[in-house]
């Protein structure tokens, strides 16, 4: 039977979601406003109206090859996909505000928000159930961040996603440019995290299981317009950047009032 290429290998979700580009044009110039216009919230923000979501199940198979969502993207919050088998995920299935992250491993601005601003807003509304992360690669630095996201998918597939992007992360904190990360790392990163087969997160990382998905996932991201690393959904409102707390903040609550 012949081998597909790569190309043909591509979810036909993609291929629905490049068609729709045109559609999008206006949706992704209003999303990509300047992160600048958001200003910081000059006092502390109201009560969130939103009721806290209470599904917290945890997935019982982990779906290494989730990618975008399965329905075709006419507005911004078509992004979250709130999949039960979804390893890229923590957070309520339920809660009220999704967060749609597009990264890199190999992205420094990445790496700030991870360790800066992530774990804020895990303890202010993560673990309260007023949002979910959902975690989309986007690995626009090169052959090295290819290598990550297809490490990144070998951790997901042992239920260790999020636990090895903070051993990545927290390693290239100190670390000023593109970390640079190779295959003795991500194993290192592997152990940190607990993933439990060493030896299958080696093979999966370094076969080409994941090449069409992590493909797949670069064009997804363009399709929608984000050509750059770290990229935000949240709800329906677009962040640029690794910006500081108070900004997102300020879109979570407005996100949750709306809600």
């Amino acid at each position: 039977m012949p081998r597909k290429s790569v190309l043909e290998s591509i979810p036909a979700i993609v291929w629905v979601l490049i068609t729709v580009i045109a559609a999008l044009a206006m949706l992704v110039g209003y999303l990509l406003a300047s992160p600048r216009e958001i200003a910081a919230p000059e006092q502390a923000p109201s009560p969130s109206a939103a009721a806290p979501g209470t599904n917290f199940q945890k997935p019982t198979t982990n779906n290494a090859l989730i990618g975008a969502p399965d329905k075709p993207v006419t507005k911004a919050s078509d992004v979250h996909r709130r999949r039960a088998d979804d390893p890229f995920a923590i957070g309520a299935l339920d809660a009220p505000v999704v967060i749609a992250e597009f990264s890199d491993l190999e992205c420094p601005f990445c790496s700030r928000h991870a360790n800066n601003t992530e774990p804020q807003i895990i303890k202010n509304y993560v673990d309260k159930g007023l949002v979910r992360l959902e975690w989309n690669d986007l690995p626009i630095n090169g052959p090295k961040a290819v290598a990550g996201a297809k490490a990144g998918r070998a951790a997901a597939e042992q239920g260790k996603f999020f636990e090895f992007k903070a051993a990545a992360y927290a390693a290239s904190a100190s670390v000023s440019g593109h970390p640079e990360h190779d295959l003795e790392d991500y194993m290192r990163f592997a152990e940190e995290a607990g993933v439990p087969d060493l030896k299958k997160f080696k093979a999966d990382a370094t076969s080409t299981k994941y090449d069409a998905t992590v493909q797949g996932a670069k064009l997804y991201g363009s399709a929608i317009g984000i050509n750059g690393t770290p990229g935000f959904i949240i709800g329906e409102q677009f962040v640029a950047g690794a910006q500081p707390w108070s900004v997102f903040q300020q879109v979570i609550e407005q996100e949750l009032q709306n809600g």
